[in-house]
């Protein structure tokens, strides 16, 4: 016959402890037989050992937190930036920003490149995009032609706004480089003069 435990607010909780004493655990388990009878020595170590169950669900979660299918979306936009994109609008849906990241993964390899400069723009507007690069190749020794801007031409944006439009041309745009960006045949950013209509 078990004796009778008065109800206390505490009780479910040490109700929990009890069971949890009784069927022991992987560190409760590993006592030495000359301590695993010591009740106030299995409880003291339970405490760890539920500490340390509690850690591990959370190192267990780490892989999903790095994976930007399963990730939270400013655990995305965070990946983004991995990228060098910081354009990535929080406003979207969570999906898109996920195929965003990836999209732009997939392009790093074309970074500053005028084709990957295309592709990211047709990426975020989802539009086709018309880049006119003014650069050439010169021999050493001959003088520099005098550089114009890329121009990045679309009929539409898309979904996007211009100012993400933008965004990603800085992005992707190299350093030296300067861009004008027109929709349906007006200039709506003039990236030489560092600044926007």
């Amino acid at each position: 016959m078990s004796a009778s435990v008065p109800a206390t607010r505490g009780a479910p909780a040490a109700a929990a402890l009890v069971r949890a004493l009784d069927r022991g655990g992987w560190l409760v388990d590993q006592l030495p037989m000359c301590f695993a009878g010591d009740d106030f020595l299995r409880r003291f170590v339970l405490l760890f050992q539920e500490l340390a169950d509690g850690l591990r669900e959370r190192i267990d979660g780490v892989d999903h937190a790095l994976d930007a299918t399963v990730a939270p979306p400013a655990f995305v936009r965070w990946m983004g930036q991995w990228l060098g994109v910081r354009g990535i609008d929080p406003t979207l849906p969570a999906e898109r920003q996920r195929e965003l990241v990836f999209g732009f993964g997939a392009l790093l390899v074309s970074r500053g490149t005028k084709a990957g400069l295309r592709r990211a723009v047709e990426l975020v507007t989802g539009q086709p995009v018309l880049v006119q690069d003014p650069g050439r190749i010169v021999r050493e020794g001959d003088p520099l032609p005098a550089a114009g801007p890329v121009r990045i031409e679309l009929r539409t944006a898309g979904g996007a706004s211009a100012a993400d439009v933008v965004a990603v041309i800085r992005d992707w745009l190299p350093v030296a480089a300067a861009a004008e960006l027109w929709i349906a045949g007006r200039l709506v950013w003039d990236g030489t003069e560092r600044r926007q209509r």
